[in-house]
This record gives structure tokens, sequence and C-alpha cells, in this order.
């Protein structure tokens, strides 16, 4: 049986080694994408075609929510990958906290490539940190419990 998501639904859907997010709302799905402001569209532009999964949230305090999002909309701030990427923007519509734990794991791993790394020539050491950085990603997410 395929779920269909409702208002309130964490949206994921695979974008290279990470996850793009968006919060199905009653018109559309909110999320934003690099070189553009938060938007609400169709899933067929959310998914791009792709296959995505549905995070179910319970008890979604519908005002909160709707105020978050036309807050956001109002302040029409550009995507940042560092402070306004989609998982900042999902997890602000959600929870009222702009994080983004992919980008906690990446750091994470980019600075444990630093170090293993830091007697290397700049372009090993680079490539460390690109390497261990995305690893570290790719790893959170397979193992990230979204049940909260």
């Amino acid at each position: 049986m395929t779920q269909i998501p409702i208002f309130g639904d964490l949206l994921l859907r695979q974008k290279g080694p990470v996850l793009h997010l968006g919060v199905q709302l009653q018109n559309g799905i909110a999320h934003i994408q690099p070189g553009g402001a938060i938007r609400i569209t169709p899933m067929e532009d959310f998914s791009m075609g792709q296959p995505y999964r549905i995070i179910r949230r319970e008890n979604v305090e519908r005002d909160g929510l709707m105020d978050r999002v036309l807050e956001l909309i109002e302040q029409n701030s550009s995507y940042q990958l560092f402070t306004n990427n989609c998982e900042h923007i999902a997890n602000y519509i959600l929870h009222g906290s702009k994080t983004s734990h992919q980008l906690q794991a990446w750091a994470f791993g980019a600075g444990a490539g630093a170090l293993f790394t830091r007697n290397q020539n700049p372009w090993i050491k680079l490539l460390g940190v690109v390497v261990t950085g995305t690893a570290a990603v790719c790893l959170y997410n397979a193992s990230r419990d979204y049940a909260a």
C-alpha cells in the first residue's frame, strides 16, 4: 500500500550523497533549493521523479507550523548551505529550530579527515576532508532515526 503524505509530514529524497527535505502542507511541499528561496511546490517538483520517503508526524500543531512557513516566505531568504539549507528549513517549520544534522555530520567527518591527513600535502588533505565528510553524511543518513 502506498502511503500518501498528509499535512505536517517530513518528506525526504536522495540528492547525491545527501537527503533533500521538505514539509507537506495543504497546498504542496515547502522546501528550498540552491539558487532560490523557500517555495511551495507540487510533489513532482519536489521529488524530481525520484523515490521519496514519508516520515509521518503525529499531533502537528497546524497554526504554529503555518506561522513559521509564512515567516520564512516573508523573509524571502535565499539558500545558504551553512545557515539556510533544506534541512534547516524543514526543521524550522516542524520544530522552530534551524538545524542541519547532515551538515553537523559532514563537519564531524571533515574534522576527522583533517586530523588523519594533517601531515599530507594540501591536495591530499583536501581530498581527505571531502571524502570523510561525505562518508560521515552517508553513514549518518543510513542510521538516522526519524521517529521523533
